[in-house]
């Protein structure tokens, strides 16, 4: 439940969650979060030439460790929802990398309630 209140956080006047954060606040923690748990990996990598970008919850820069977040829709990066290789300007160190992108898809069915 989400009601307009001032933000723990940034102080603004914002519908917010139960805690208190709105929904800004909360992105951007999501992101901050991701980024130090990658700084962290990323500075026992700097040695190793071949590290792991690998993910599904965001783009990892091979360069610089940048993490991109990647909760948009197809019109703002159609890249990750494309089947292939896809060349990408790092938004922070401006350097060009390859992501590969594997999209898999799957179904399940059920019954209607009721049959």
């Amino acid at each position: 439940m989400s009601c307009v209140k001032t933000c723990k956080r940034c102080n603004k006047k914002r519908w917010v969650w139960a805690d208190g954060i709105c929904g800004t606040c909360h992105q951007e923690m999501k992101q901050e979060k991701i980024q130090k748990d990658f700084d962290d990996f990323y500075k026992d990598a700097e040695e190793d030439e071949t590290f792991d970008t690998w993910s599904d919850e965001f783009v990892i820069c091979p360069h610089c460790g940048y993490a991109i977040p990647t909760d948009f829709g197809y019109e703002d990066f159609p890249e990750i929802y494309e089947d292939g290789d896809h060349e990408i300007d790092c938004p922070e160190c401006e350097n060009t990398f390859v992501l590969e992108t594997a999209v898999s898809y799957s179904w399940e069915t059920k019954k209607k309630e009721g049959e």
